[in-house]
């Protein structure tokens, strides 16, 4: 567990009221209430990394089966491909990427679900980052686990042969102000666009990928502190994936009936909650449109959200809300589930806030 206390300038010791050692803010400077607020975060294509999960699935093997079913529509052994260290790194190619990171987000959300039971008040919102909204939506209960399987598996599929029609790449820019990095991108325009608006000092571009290296040699020259192409082998979230937007349109329209979702569900590409008639809309436009992170998670702050519990590979999602957080002069607590000795640490914090029951 993390708890990120914010840095206080001056403008920001108006918000503040200190009990007991610990900060504790909110927009208008009144203490949180004691019911706590969670957000469920899944993250997206490039937190795949060779045995993700392993661990896991070792300690609880009834989860399992999650995997069993991808593998069936994929007809390839996931767990093969994620635990495969030879030299062919099938996991990077974007057709079992996203599969992966899918299967092992809702595997996990499960195991915290069925074995934790954090209570519905708790959880304000769910969310995801790109990919990551699929994981979202099933967490929500907009559509069973195979559903959402069958439509990740898609998406991966015609995604990964659109970038083989059209070479694209993405690379996440590092400490460099965002009016640069929108001017030097605007030098290409309909060759390279901004993907993601992750923190103030990380933005994904993304585009073809003879303009996406030239954009990068602008951006050094320009004094970029650290550019770092993306494991995602595609150019999303701009106008090139308009054909692959619209081919999973028509493949939502005729496969996929949303249900009704128990738990909100918030859009980082719209800023916006959205119901279950306007989910479709909302994947089929994510394809080809930034995510808005940095607004998101700023939104959320606005609402005094107390935990920020990443669930699936990795951690990148949790040192992005940490610094926005802190840029915002926010304390959150922030929970992952990359590893055994996370999901019980995570455990262990749900009940030191009450939120769960120590049984």
């Amino acid at each position: 567990m993390e708890t990120i206390r914010p840095v206080l300038p001056k403008l920001c010791l108006h918000l503040v009221r200190k009990i007991k050692g610990v900060y504790l803010l909110n927009a208008s400077g009144k203490i949180s209430g004691t019911l706590k607020k969670i957000v469920f975060m899944f993250p997206g294509q490039g937190s795949q990394y060779r045995n993700m999960g392993r661990e896991f699935l070792d300690a609880n093997s009834d989860y399992k089966e999650y995997f069993n079913i991808s593998s069936k529509i994929i007809k390839k052994d996931l767990l093969e491909i994620i635990n495969s260290n030879g030299e062919d790194n099938l996991l990077d190619d974007t057709r079992f990427s996203q599969i992966s990171i899918y299967t092992l987000s809702c595997a996990i959300n499960d195991y915290i679900v069925e074995n934790f039971s954090p209570g519905k008040k708790y959880i304000d919102t769910v969310i995801g980052h790109s990919l990551g909204e699929y994981s979202a939506l099933y967490s929500s209960g907009a559509y069973s686990f195979r559903q959402g399987a069958e439509l990740v598996a898609y998406r991966g599929m015609i995604m990964s042969g659109a970038n083989r029609d059209n070479r694209g790449m993405m690379a996440a820019v590092l400490g460099t102000d965002k009016s640069i990095v929108e001017d030097v991108t605007g030098s290409f325009p309909g060759e390279v666009f901004i993907a993601n608006y992750n923190d103030y000092g990380q933005i994904v571009i993304s585009g073809y990928e003879d303009a996406v290296n030239k954009v990068i040699e602008k951006l050094e020259a320009k004094g970029a502190k650290k550019i770092i192409p993306l494991k995602v082998g595609i150019a999303s979230h701009c106008p090139l994936m308009k054909k692959v937007s619209d081919d999973l349109g028509i493949f939502i329209e005729d496969n996929i009936e949303f249900a009704d979702m128990d738990l909100p569900f918030f859009s980082t590409t719209e800023v916006a909650y959205r119901s279950s008639e306007g989910i479709g809309k909302t994947l089929v436009g994510q394809l080809v449109s930034p995510i808005r992170w940095v607004d998101s998670i700023e939104y959320l702050l606005g609402k005094d959200i107390d935990i920020f519990m990443e669930i699936g590979p990795g951690k990148v999602l949790s040192g992005l809300v940490g610094r926005i957080a802190r840029k915002n002069c926010k304390e959150v607590t922030l929970l992952d589930t990359d590893n055994t000795d996370s999901i019980e640490n995570l455990k262990n914090t749900l009940i030191k806030e009450g939120i769960i029951n120590d049984t």
